[in-house]
């Protein structure tokens, strides 16, 4: 089963989150939706290989750090390590534009949680809804699809 599978999508649009441990699925969804709605093993190909594998790795990181939706420190800190991740990731060219909307919308989540104290709850849940309504859009929602279409094609289940 992929890591996606466990992720929420509601009605073909990326959710809304809401605080305080669904407020981080919530997060985790809105950055992964699309891409994660498919399966990642391994690739043929070239560059896609080394994409494909370190893809599938950051994905399943994102959803073991959805684990850490009752502690919002290690939360935070498990978001700034994918945030490193994702932007070492380099993807190939036909999606390249549409990885960096992704990764930037990842760091805006890094960034939201990075400037609160992780160690206030209601902080937290202030940052993940601010973030909310700034990712849930349409250039997102492409980007998504866009990755999800190149893994489809290229990587194999």
């Amino acid at each position: 089963m992929s890591p996606a599978s466990t992720l929420p999508r509601e009605s073909g649009r990326l959710g809304v989150m809401t605080p305080p441990r669904r407020g981080v699925r919530r997060a985790l969804s809105v950055l992964a939706a699309g891409a994660l709605a498919l399966p990642l093993a391994a690739c043929s190909g070239g560059d896609a290989d080394a994409f494909c594998s370190e893809a599938e790795e950051a994905f399943a990181n994102v959803d073991a750090t959805g684990a850490l939706g009752d502690d919002p420190e290690a939360f935070a800190d498990a978001i700034a390590e994918q945030r490193q991740g994702f932007e070492s990731i380099e993807p190939p060219d036909e999606i390249a534009d549409a990885w960096a909307t992704f990764t930037a919308t990842f760091a805006e989540l890094d960034d939201a949680l990075q400037a609160v104290d992780t160690s206030d709850q209601e902080a937290v849940n202030e940052a993940l809804a601010g973030f909310s309504g700034s990712a849930d859009g349409e250039e997102l929602s492409d980007a998504s699809d866009r990755i999800g279409t190149y893994l489809t094609e290229n990587c194999e289940a």
